[in-house]
């Protein structure tokens, strides 16, 4: 029998307010805290979401490539277990019977959309959010968007997430003296990503599209001797971006970092990311619900919880 194995990825979220600065055009920002994260969700929750036939609440959240759905299965003792879901076309998908091999429609009503889902766990106490990896169902962008749609436009809070290193990475190049330069292989390049936070111009862009690229590798490389980043953190959330935006496409990502009058070294950062795998039974045990993926994902996170307290900055 084969073991049915996901993988979990944990990330830190934080909730950032902008505020203006009387008689200036910049405003200020400041990181809300984890008893403030959560008072914005409950609002989310209460003046955002719908109520549904089950009793749960849900929302629909919009991004300009795709359409989710988000539902609240729980949302108890500063804790919320949540179903991310993206709509998918009925006629890319059919029932398979696995002895006969045989297939069959999916019956639907028309109103009715088929959905890939995935889960989350938020722990408000801490901002460690434990997110379930499945093929074709939403990334951890999906939350975020749904904070930004909630609260950007009314109350000026936009979110982010940051994936949680682990120490040994963290520390080994925050120890170098100069990090000069970082790279990425993409399948897909994202507008947003790429010239927000590696400068790179609409020309380049257009050159991709009309190539139809299907690889690209981008770099941003400091000055002689010269750190690209002002502070070890900032190289976490590019990393926590980047990861968000391309999940499994990202074919390779290299940080480049020496101490003065040394060499530089290359530090692959992938293979660094605070990752877990949870085994959720085997392929001839019954159908999984939700109670199956709550259980594996507050067990892993209650087990490796003081670990990732130390990996990330509460």
């Amino acid at each position: 029998m084969a073991v049915i194995n996901r993988k979990v990825s944990f990330y830190r979220l934080s909730l950032e307010k902008e505020n203006k600065i009387c008689g200036h055009e910049k405003s200020q920002t400041y990181a809300l805290s984890n008893a403030e994260m959560e008072e914005q969700f409950a609002y989310i929750c209460r003046e955002k979401m719908y109520s549904i036939s089950n009793g749960r609440k849900a929302m629909e959240v919009d991004t300009y490539h795709s359409k989710y759905v988000i539902e609240v299965i729980s949302f108890s003792a500063h804790r919320t277990f949540l179903k991310i879901g993206q709509q998918n076309s009925a006629n890319t998908v059919a029932l398979r019977d696995r002895n006969t091999l045989e297939t069959e429609n999916v019956p639907m009503r028309e109103s009715q959309m088929l959905e890939l889902y995935t889960f989350c766990w938020i722990d408000f106490e801490t901002g460690i959010v434990s997110y379930i990896g499945i093929n074709g169902a939403p990334r951890i962008t999906a939350i975020q968007n749904m904070f930004n749609n909630s609260l950007y436009k009314e109350r000026k809070i936009h979110a982010e997430f940051a994936a949680i290193l682990t120490d040994d990475i963290v520390d080994r190049i925050r120890k170098k003296g100069i990090i000069s330069g970082l790279s990425v292989t993409i399948a897909v390049p994202s507008d947003d990503i790429l010239s927000n936070r590696m400068g790179v111009n609409a020309t380049t862009f257009d050159a991709l599209r009309n190539v139809k690229a299907r690889v690209a590798t981008f770099k941003i490389s400091g000055k002689r001797n010269k750190n690209i980043f002002d502070a070890s953190n900032k190289l976490a959330e590019l990393v926590a971006d980047l990861k968000s935006a391309y999940g499994d496409s990202i074919m390779a990502l290299n940080a480049r970092a020496k101490d003065p009058g040394e060499k530089s070294q290359n530090y692959d950062l992938l293979q660094y990311n605070f990752t877990k795998t949870v085994s959720l039974g085997d392929s001839d045990s019954t159908l999984l619900d939700e109670t199956d993926f709550k259980e594996a994902l507050t067990k892993v996170y209650e087990t490796y919880k003081d670990e990732l307290l130390r990996y990330s900055k509460i």
